[in-house]
């Protein structure tokens, strides 16, 4: 009777044994396939990185993680958050069905999805400026070139700035909505944007599609047209 008891309470101290090591063996899986909150910059520390310094730190969090430590996203999508990087720039995470975050991407906003009315003033060296005023068509296709610009922020040193270096140059300079927002679009030995103080340098750079040769535009016009 002894006996047959004793190998009851092995049997079951082994079962035990077992089920312990298999929940230690789950929760060690779980603990270094999730990475620490703890170790998540915030967006101010986020917004000096490079893509590719976010991609390697940010790659790998689950979506509730970011949105906890970053507070909620200015802008989501089903697979997708936005979040402000506070200098017209936003930081857009993509996420794969598991939620967790796998391409980390940012991004400058030349353009608001409001815009109603565009004016571009184009100079070269000396030349005289010319402006015009885009129709509704060439908003739109001027807002998708725009969009498709792969843009890297600069830092640049007192009087290092590109237009502190280099003389001459061309400059398109795009007014929004009436002076709610602006920006340019310059070649200073280099193609760049400039907005808000800052400069970015233009990786993939082609000319906005905007034609200023007066016979090739419309007698009269209204963008809201």
């Amino acid at each position: 009777m002894e006996v047959l008891q004793m190998k009851r309470y092995r049997k079951v101290f082994g079962m035990t044994a077992a089920l312990a090591a298999l929940v230690c063996a789950a929760w060690f899986c779980i603990y270094h396939n999730r990475k620490s909150s703890d170790n998540l910059p915030d967006l101010k520390s986020i917004s000096m990185m490079s893509e590719a310094e976010i991609n390697e730190i940010v790659c790998g969090y689950k979506r509730n993680q970011l949105s906890y430590i970053w507070k909620n996203p200015d802008k989501t999508a089903e697979n997708a958050d936005m979040w402000s990087l506070g200098d017209d720039r936003y930081l857009q995470i993509n996420y794969n069905s598991n939620d967790k975050a796998v391409v980390c991407s940012i991004f400058v906003e030349l353009f608001p999805a409001d815009t109603k009315t565009v004016k571009v003033s184009y100079s070269a060296g000396t030349a005289a400026e010319t402006e015009i005023e885009l129709t509704r068509q060439e908003i739109t296709d001027v807002m998708d070139w725009a969009s498709s610009l792969d843009l890297e922020l600069q830092d640049y040193e007192e009087g290092e700035a590109p237009n502190q270096v280099y003389a001459g140059g061309e400059a398109y300079l795009f007014d929004i909505n009436n002076g709610e927002g602006s920006f340019s679009y310059l070649w200073i030995n280099n193609y760049y944007i400039y907005k808000t103080g800052e400069w970015y340098l233009v990786k993939n750079p082609t000319l906005p599609p905007i034609d200023f040769i007066p016979a090739a535009r419309p007698a009269s016009f209204h963008p809201e047209s």
